[in-house]
């Protein structure tokens, strides 16, 4: 009985059938979306410096932020993760 009325519930509850997908570009901030910007025209730490007026270390700081939030590891992988590749 228990089991039956457990089946019923079961039938009752819908599950979502397509994957929710994440708007990675929404986690960054206006700084690191203009860095990842820059990377997807394949500049460099010291080219992305100059153009905003920041240290080589900063830049450096806003991309270890950005593979932290998208989970990865390098540029290629956080330019396809936010659909720029």
């Amino acid at each position: 009985m228990i089991f039956m009325s457990f089946l019923n519930l079961e039938n009752e509850v819908s599950m979502p059938t397509e994957k929710i997908k994440t708007d990675y570009a929404s986690l960054l901030t206006k700084r690191e979306t203009e860095i990842m910007h820059l990377i997807a025209k394949g500049c460099t730490n010291k080219q992305m410096a100059a153009k905003l007026f920041i240290s080589e270390e900063t830049v450096k700081m806003h991309i270890k932020n950005i593979f932290r939030k998208l989970g990865t590891n390098n540029r290629i992988a956080a330019l396809r993760k936010t659909g720029m590749f």
